[in-house]
């Protein structure tokens, strides 16, 4: 998602109007961006991602999101913490009425004294990039250095003087006739807005116009925070485009859809925050997909094997009745004889059987070496009789996981359900054991206020186990979607309730058992429901395998918990 000059200009007066005066408690950062902590629930991201750049406001939730997914940290973003961290804001402007962004902090060294830095954000593609300099406009440090051998215009990099980029051509916007006329080569509109204001009337042009100039001349806002003198206006995207197009506009042009945001600020989070969240969730979920596969084939691997020794038994016998052969002949075997005819007695009589030897033992090692070789298959296949169940109960977890990573969009969840199964893949990987996993598992907890009822459901495997055997008290009703793989699902009453009440929450409740499984596509889902008390672990199961009795079933909708669902988020808590 792309936005233009036409943003930054709004962006710029609403900086200054919300954060100026204010001080950066903290920088958190990422790979390709940084987040300035203004206050404990304001703060402001700045992202130089060739994808998905720019400027936006941002939620604690969010960065920690982001936090997770990131890579290494580049070296500017030390630099930024030395020279803002404890630094006021003191202006935002836009440079050149291009897409790049000046921030100016002061920190106060004495009385009367204090240090000016720059945060400078060039918003431009792939070429986007964000720098410190100094009260000189020296470099101090960047995230992506521009020597002299790459570009002859500009240099950045340590100790050069900044150099914005090269102007941009046309008429510049604070200079156009607002009467209308051609409006082409505007310097301060972007192309995609432009082309759409080119499909109005000509009165509606003029007036779109006059409100991006008013815009770029930096009015600053009235009380209500709306940018003056136009009385209203929207923010919009224009998804035909490329790679998408936000900006703002005083009328709903043709093309655009609405964005559901009071300010650029806000409106830009579909273009920098979601977008990053998306792609990083994208690429956890292949991530765990690998790793699920992984030990997919080994769980299949293990009980191929373990099942194939098992059903060896005859040989096993054969062992033990051809060391009871050999020793009840010792004196009809030659020494160094590679093989020998042996007679048995059955009930039928006597039988003829051909032994093959080691003509290197004498009779007695010959059947010592095949009592050795039964012993250790009989411990073999008696682990084997032993570990099968679990390998069976493993399969089903992963099975499990396989559903819930299917049904989960959510980055920090799917970030724990990687280092769930992360350390069980190296694990498996080095041939040890794997670790026992921590309490704190992927779930979700959501308050129904007006009914007085909550519901706990995991979001893997060890949170299914979390929210029945850790959260869930024996006075919880349990839900799970009968025989097949998906969420433990707890629902807690407040209070009693009346029947009403709870044959609507029941409901819900199953509802989402039913949308976290494996069968959240179909029309209608069984769903079994029990008192926790009634619910047990199966003895040396997985961590979600469990066992219940005196439930009852009802058949749900999926799709309610999704309509559900969407409106707690707006309305009620929803917490992880």
């Amino acid at each position: 998602m792309a936005f233009g000059p036409e943003l930054v200009s709004a962006q710029v007066i609403e900086i200054e109007r919300e954060f100026a005066r204010n001080r950066v408690r903290r920088v958190n950062a990422g790979e390709f961006w940084i987040s300035l902590l203004f206050s404990r629930d304001r703060s402001l991201l700045i992202s130089w991602d060739s994808e998905c750049y720019g400027v936006c406001r941002v939620t604690p939730e969010e960065i920690r999101e982001l936090e997770n997914a990131s890579g290494a940290r580049p070296p500017v973003v030390d630099a930024i913490r030395s020279h803002i961290v404890g630094a006021d804001l003191w202006a935002s402007v836009q440079v050149n009425r291009d897409r790049v962004m000046k921030l100016e902090f002061r920190r106060v060294i004495g009385a009367g004294f204090f240090q000016t830095r720059h945060l400078i954000c060039e918003l431009c593609g792939r070429y986007s990039n964000v720098m410190v300099t100094d009260e000189e406009n020296r470099v101090i440090e960047a995230a992506k250095h521009i020597l002299p051998e790459d570009n002859r215009y500009r240099t950045i990099a340590p100790g050069s003087v900044y150099v914005p980029p090269p102007p941009v051509r046309g008429i510049p916007i604070d200079e156009v006739d607002v009467s209308g006329g051609d409006i082409d080569g505007i310097a301060g509109i972007g192309k995609p807005l432009l082309n759409a204001i080119k499909k109005l009337g000509a009165e509606e042009v003029s007036a779109s116009l006059k409100f991006f100039k008013n815009i770029n001349l930096g009015l600053c806002p009235n009380p209500a925070g709306r940018l003056l003198p136009a009385p209203s206006f929207f923010y919009i995207k224009f998804e035909a485009e490329p790679h998408g197009y936000v900006t703002l506009s005083h009328v709903l042009l043709p093309g655009a859809v609405l964005l559901s945001a009071g300010d650029s600020l806000s409106a830009a989070r579909s273009a920098v925050v979601s977008a990053m969240a998306n792609r990083a969730a994208s690429s956890c979920r292949k991530k765990i997909s690998a790793i699920l596969d992984k030990l997919e084939r080994v769980n299949s691997k293990r009980i191929e094997e373990y099942a194939s020794l098992i059903s060896g038994g005859e040989e096993i016998k054969r062992l033990k009745t051809e060391g009871q052969l050999i020793l009840a002949n010792v004196h009809a075997i030659r020494p160094r004889a590679a093989s020998a005819v042996l007679i048995s007695w059955t009930e039928s009589g006597a039988e003829e059987k051909l032994v093959s030897l080691d003509p290197d033992k004498d009779a007695s090692a010959n059947a010592e070496a095949r009592f050795a070789k039964y012993r250790r298959k009989k411990r073999a296949v008696a682990a084997a009789d032993a570990l099968l169940p679990k390998l069976y109960h493993e399969r089903d977890e992963l099975g499990e996981q396989r559903v819930l990573l299917e049904c989960n969009d959510d980055l920090n969840t799917l970030y724990m359900m990687m280092e769930e199964l992360r350390p069980r893949s190296v694990a498996r990987a080095r041939g040890e054991a794997p670790k026992k996993l921590a309490d704190a598992a992927p779930h979700r907890r959501a308050e129904f206020l007006d009914d007085s009822a909550m519901l706990f459901y995991g979001l893997s495997a060890n949170g299914n186990r979390y929210v029945t055997f850790k959260a869930a008290k024996t006075s919880d009703l349990w839900f799970h979607a009968q025989g097949i793989p998906g969420a433990h699902v707890i629902l807690r009453f407040a209070a009693a309730p009346d029947d009403e009440t709870k044959a609507r929450m029941t409901r819900v409740a199953a509802s989402c058992a039913a949308f976290y499984s494996g069968g959240r596509d179909s029309g209608g889902v069984r769903v079994d429901f029990a008192l926790r008390r009634y619910v047990r672990a199966i003895q040396g199961g997985g961590a979600a395998n469990v066992t219940y009795r005196e439930f009852d079933t009802v058949i749900v909708d999926p799709s309610l918990w999704r309509e559900i669902e969407s409106r707690i988020e707006n309305s009620r808590v929803l917490r992880g």
